[in-house]
């Protein structure tokens, strides 16, 4: 059986509350987008994709191996801004600050070696944010980029990083629904 999957930093009930707060402000815009589910936001470090799930051991030791020596580390969630132009809107983010490049650095090991079970690199360079909406159309988009400019350099807090998560995402009718498999501690 297939299981598609990422590896993800999860983030705290605080920021995900905070998250919530901004992302129900951006609707009232009426912009045509679609809103991350608040239990559903997270960091992405590497998707992986689509696997057969008798991998998985495989898997879980690639994920061990690429956080091995790295030590729990800070993330400030500050700012918000749109992938891939502010011309060209497609993705409403808030921006991650990770100054040690930390996130960056698991990435790198992760796409390295998940190329064994034949999973593609990345073709753009890992930059680490977290995905609040995703923009449909061009409808009500100038608005929503003004309301966006109002939240520069907004502090949403910040989080002591001390694992990462193997996840598991279903795409269903009605949204994805992400399920934890496995939960990496960095030591």
């Amino acid at each position: 059986m297939n299981v598609r999957l990422f590896v993800a930093v999860e983030i705290t009930e605080e920021i995900r509350k905070k998250l919530a707060a901004f992302q129900d402000e951006l609707k009232r815009v009426d912009a045509d987008a679609g809103w991350v589910a608040p239990e559903n936001l997270h960091i992405t470090v590497k998707f992986i994709g689509v696997l057969d799930e008798e991998k998985m051991g495989a898997v879980t030791a690639i994920i061990k191996d690429a956080v091995a020596h790295i030590k729990p580390f800070d993330l400030q969630f500050r700012g918000v801004g749109t992938f891939p132009t502010e011309k060209n809107p497609r993705v409403v983010f808030a921006d991650v600050i990770d100054t040690g490049r930390v996130l960056a650095k698991v990435h790198e090991r992760l796409d390295n070696q998940f190329m064994a079970l034949s999973v593609k690199r990345e073709d753009r360079k890992f930059d680490a944010h977290l995905t609040v909406g995703r923009i449909k159309t061009r409808r009500n988009v100038k608005r929503l980029l003004e309301h966006l400019n109002s939240y520069q350099g907004f502090d949403f807090g910040s989080e002591h990083v001390t694992q990462v998560v193997l996840m598991k995402s279903d795409l269903l009718p009605d949204g994805p629904v992400y399920t934890k498999l496995q939960s990496v501690d960095l030591i």
